[in-house]
């Protein structure tokens, strides 16, 4: 798929490290993973995993896991990186899209996700992807840094 030079594809060797070193640029501690944390996630058996490229470089990419919760597969997007001269383009929302494609051919019927309580963008952003309020998780990223988790159907 290719829209504005910018093209989905699955993760392959050898994107770990430009991955790694996108999320160190979108997130400040605690919110960004290890290297080691992003090796486990993004190679996961149940992990699916799309990149956006444009130019040979990385534009952004989304992990999902599916994973079973009170007897469903539900894809809990595990992070969404996008690299700032990208954004306001389109690109993560192609990039949830493709992932909720991805999820549903994994056999599951919901999409999962937490988002900290202080980023207003991001929170309308999952909102206008179709995401609704679902409950607050307190200290998920560390004491005081309470998430919100977002849920939303998907069908084919």
């Amino acid at each position: 798929m290719n829209h504005d030079g910018v093209v989905l594809r699955g993760y392959r060797d050898g994107d770990l490290d430009a991955m790694f070193q996108l999320d160190e640029v979108c997130f400040e501690a605690p919110f960004r993973f290890s290297r080691s944390a992003m090796r486990r996630f993004a190679e996961a058996r149940r992990a699916r995993v799309v990149i956006a490229e444009a130019g040979g470089e990385l534009a952004g990419f989304c992990i999902v896991h599916v994973e079973m919760v009170e007897l469903e597969s539900v894809g809990y997007v595990v992070t969404l990186d996008v690299a700032s001269m990208h954004r306001r383009n389109g690109v993560a929302t192609r990039l949830m899209e493709q992932s909720e494609v991805e999820a549903h051919d994994a056999g599951c019927s919901s999409m999962a996700l937490h988002v900290f309580t202080g980023n207003e963008a991001a929170i309308r952003f999952y909102e206008r992807m179709g995401y609704a309020f679902w409950t607050r998780d307190m200290d998920f990223y560390g004491v005081g840094v309470d998430a919100l988790v977002y849920r939303k159907g998907i069908e084919g």
